[in-house]
């Protein structure tokens, strides 16, 4: 356990260091889960927590005012879906054997992660920091109307 936060921490560390991330903040361990706070994609604070005791990766509630029956969320389902596809070139692509993609939708409020295996949390962090980067890609691009609301993103 405290081997892959250290791992984890190490990772969030180096991208503040070159920054990518702005604020690195870190919270005391609750029941095998571990808090970091962020800015990045945003003017919000991200939340990312890493859960040991379920080997999972999670940016907690990134993706605010996403109905569970909205066009949104089902496109958003899909495109998590094809992150593990083979077609994709390597440096995209996760790994099913080394990762899992979690979607997590609660009243509306989107949290996206990577469930951890084999303990391969360095990869897992790098994975799921590129998957959210280019998902945001991919809102801004198809979703101006949502990342302006909810993000403060201009539309031009």
């Amino acid at each position: 356990m405290a081997k892959s936060i250290d791992v984890v921490r190490t990772g969030l560390s180096d991208y503040a260091n070159r920054g990518v991330f702005r604020g690195l903040d870190e919270k005391k361990s609750q029941n095998g889960s571990h808090a970091f706070t962020f800015w990045w994609l945003g003017s919000r604070p991200l939340e990312f927590t890493i859960d040991t005791a379920k080997s999972a990766l999670i940016f907690k509630q990134i993706l605010p005012n996403v109905a569970s029956r909205s066009p949104l969320y089902s496109e958003l389902k899909r495109f998590l879906k094809t992150r593990s596809d083979f077609e994709l070139p390597d440096h995209r692509r996760i790994d099913p054997k080394r990762a899992e993609v979690l979607c997590i939708n609660r009243n509306g409020k989107v949290s996206i992660g990577l469930k951890v295996k084999r303990n391969q949390y360095a990869y897992a962090l790098n994975r799921l920091v590129n998957l959210v980067h280019e998902l945001f890609v991919q809102l801004n691009d198809l979703h101006p109307d949502y990342m302006c609301e909810n993000f403060d993103v201009p539309q031009e």
